[in-house]
């Protein structure tokens, strides 16, 4: 996991939803895996839930996540990106 795009991943996405309840809620949620070191597991599971709720991420944010992942890609963390650049992201 590479810190620097994580922590800047979820700063974008906090700007961007601020006023957004469900995805402070999964924000949330990713914020308590970290604090026991599950920085992957909490950005595959927030983008995970994004796309089950089919919520639209920026581009950037979606760039970041990959350069999150980017250290050392598993090949779901690749699926998940690339599903998210499916999607019609602003």
């Amino acid at each position: 996991m590479v810190k620097d795009a994580y922590d800047m991943f979820f700063k974008n996405i906090s700007m961007q939803f601020h006023d957004d309840s469900l995805v402070n809620a999964l924000v949330e949620d990713a914020e308590e895996l970290a604090k026991y070191g599950e920085k992957r597991v909490a950005l595959e599971n927030f983008l995970e839930n994004v796309l089950a709720n089919e919520v639209t991420i920026s581009k950037e944010a979606v760039t970041l996540a990959e350069k999150a992942f980017s250290d050392v890609p598993n090949d779901y963390d690749i699926e998940l990106i690339n599903e998210l650049k499916k999607t019609d992201v602003t």
